[in-house]
């Protein structure tokens, strides 16, 4: 049997993400390699609990919660320093001890496909959203979507980004990408039955507003899909739309307050370069919605231009 000296290590990290302040044990012939530098090693102290639990496995759900945090940073570290094998490594010691980890289990396909293991970090995905708390991860389901996009499986990636829409509503990238994978699943002209339901209901309804812009609120929306407003919950109404500004660069709609044109970067000055002349719309030909300047794909129906 090792051997061990236990230490209290303070770390801000651990406490944020929820592990106890246990003492952590160390082989005394550890000692000097993991304190004798200018920091911690916190990657051999990792090693030395996942040792430590290997000889008293009783002590297991006691160190859960530590393990992971550790694993966690441990596995952060190395990735950031380029090192995905070390950073997967230490992220399946903590899953070892911590199973349904969401953390450990997303960040650890992400390594994973930064690796090019599509279908291993496809399977790691697939654990995550089968969770409510995991499907809500954008990250998680943007990456998926990726890789399903990869492997040819269109339809799954559109479901995936899709449900995103609300979310990401000024995402240039994120609107092409969607509007690839309509295209590519062969949906192309055709509306979702629960879309057209929503809005059936929002048009019986005095539709909610956007409070900056004006545009017409999908029920339940956050975020204006128009200029990217968040809607607070409770205050969406506001049925007197107010006068629009344009940059002057490229003529883009500004959001209320902006200081530079998300479209051209223009810098906007205290509302001095401000124009409010609205220029010469462009509808999609397709479904008639109103179009981004410089557009390459409609954001309503996916429609290239």
């Amino acid at each position: 049997m090792s051997d061990y000296a236990f230490y209290s290590f303070q770390n801000e990290a651990l406490l944020d993400l929820g592990a106890d302040p246990l003492p952590l044990p160390v082989r005394r012939e550890m000692e000097k390699e993991i304190f004798g530098g200018e920091e911690v090693r916190v990657d051999l102290i990792i090693e030395e609990l996942y040792f430590f639990l290997d000889e008293f496995p009783d002590m297991r759900d006691l160190y859960a919660a530590t393990m992971e945090a550790l694993a966690w940073i441990a596995g952060a570290n190395k990735g950031m320093e380029g090192d995905m094998e070390a950073a997967a490594r230490f992220l399946l010691m903590g899953l070892d001890a911590a199973p349904d980890s969401l953390l450990l289990r997303s960040n650890y396909a992400m390594v994973l496909q930064l690796q090019g293991k599509g279908e291993d970090a496809l399977e790691q995905y697939e654990v995550v959203l089968s969770d409510p708390e995991g499907k809500e991860n954008p990250m998680v389901r943007l990456m998926a979507a990726r890789l399903y996009a990869e492997q040819g499986e269109y339809l799954e990636a559109y479901r995936l980004l899709d449900d995103m829409a609300h979310d990401l509503p000024t995402d240039d990238a994120f609107w092409n990408f969607l509007a690839e994978m309509k295209e590519l699943a062969g949906l192309e002209g055709e509306e979702e039955v629960d879309e057209e339901e929503e809005i059936t209901v929002a048009a019986s309804q005095a539709s909610a507003t956007c409070p900056a812009c004006g545009t017409a609120l999908r029920p339940g929306a956050r975020f204006c899909r128009q200029c990217g407003t968040k809607v607070e919950t409770g205050a969406q109404e506001r049925h007197e739309v107010p006068k629009p500004s344009f940059c002057p660069g490229c003529g883009m709609q500004l959001r209320e307050g902006a200081r530079f044109c998300r479209q051209c970067g223009t810098k906007v000055e205290n509302g001095a370069q401000v124009r409010h002349e609205e220029p010469k719309p462009s509808f999609c030909p397709g479904c008639g919605m109103q179009l981004r300047e410089g557009a390459r794909f409609c954001r309503q129906c996916g429609k290239p231009l």
